[in-house]
C-alpha cells in the first residue's frame, strides 16, 4: 500500500499594524492653500502587519493577527476582511483610538505623498502581545515589522523564543533597532534600501558576509 502524509499547515502569528489606505489620484497635487479636482479616490486594506498576515494565509498557513483597531467603521471593515481572508483576529484588540490610516496622494507621474496616522496601532501594549503569543496553540513562527512600538515586538519575540518559535523581523519602515530586539530575532529580512541603512553600503557578497558576522 502507498501511504501519504499530509503536512500540517504552520501556525504563524503576526504582531503588527493594520491601516486603512485612503488614496487620492490627481494629475497635479495641490500646493498649500490650493484646491484641485482629483481623478479617483480609493480605499484599501493596508498596514505592513496585516499585509503579511493575508499573504501568509494565502500561502496556506494558519494565521493569527495580533494588533489593534479602532471601534469605528474602518475597524469593523477590517474585522470582516480578516474573516474573509481566513486570518484569525481573536487577538486584535479594539482600542479607544481610531483605526490607523494612511492618506496617500498620487500624481499622474506616480509620485506620491503619504501621511500615516498610527492611531490604534499604538493602542495595544506588550502585555497584550505576550498574552496572545502564549495563548496560540501549536505556534511555530512569529513575524513583526516596525510600524508598532519596538518594545511590543521585543516582548512578543521574547515570549515566542521561550516557546521555541522562530522569529522574523521585516525592519520596515527603517529605524534603528534595539539590541534587545535583535537578540530575540532569528531572521532579519530588510530590502536593499533598508540593508544599506543598516550596513552603510549596498548589498554585495562582501557586505552581506560582513553583515552576518556583525
Amino acid at each position: 500500500p502507498i501511504i501519504y502524509f499530509v503536512a500540517k499547515a504552520p501556525v504563524i502569528a503576526i504582531v503588527g499594524s493594520t491601516c486603512m489606505d485612503l488614496t487620492c489620484y490627481a494629475d497635479v497635487l495641490p500646493t498649500p492653500g490650493q484646491t484641485l479636482f482629483g481623478n479617483l479616490f480609493a480605499t484599501g486594506f493596508g498596514g505592513k502587519g496585516a499585509n503579511q498576515a493575508v499573504m501568509a494565509a494565502l500561502a496556506g498557513a494558519e494565521v493569527y493577527m495580533v494588533g489593534s483597531i479602532g471601534d469605528d467603521l474602518f475597524g469593523k471593515s477590517y474585522k470582516e476582511n480578516f474573516a474573509n481572508q481566513k486570518v484569525n483576529s481573536d487577538f486584535v484588540k479594539i482600542s479607544e483610538l481610531p483605526t490607523g490610516v494612511a492618506h496617500i496622494w498620487v500624481d499622474k507621474s506616480g509620485e506620491n505623498r503619504i501621511i500615516v496616522v498610527s492611531g490604534a496601532n499604538h493602542g495595544f501594549d506588550a502585555k497584550h502581545a505576550v498574552s496572545a503569543i502564549n495563548s496560540i496553540p501549536e505556534l511555530s513562527i512569529v513575524i513583526g515589522q516596525c510600524e508598532i512600538p519596538q518594545s511590543v515586538t521585543t516582548a512578543a519575540f521574547k515570549a515566542a523564543k521561550e516557546r521555541g518559535c522562530t522569529t522574523l523581523l521585516n525592519p520596515a519602515p527603517f529605524e534603528e533597532l534595539s539590541e534587545q530586539l535583535l537578540a530575540v530575532t532569528d531572521w532579519l529580512i530588510p530590502n536593499e534600501i533598508e540593508f544599506e541603512e543598516f550596513g552603510g553600503a549596498a548589498p554585495t557578497s562582501e557586505t552581506l558576509a560582513r553583515f552576518r558576522t556583525g
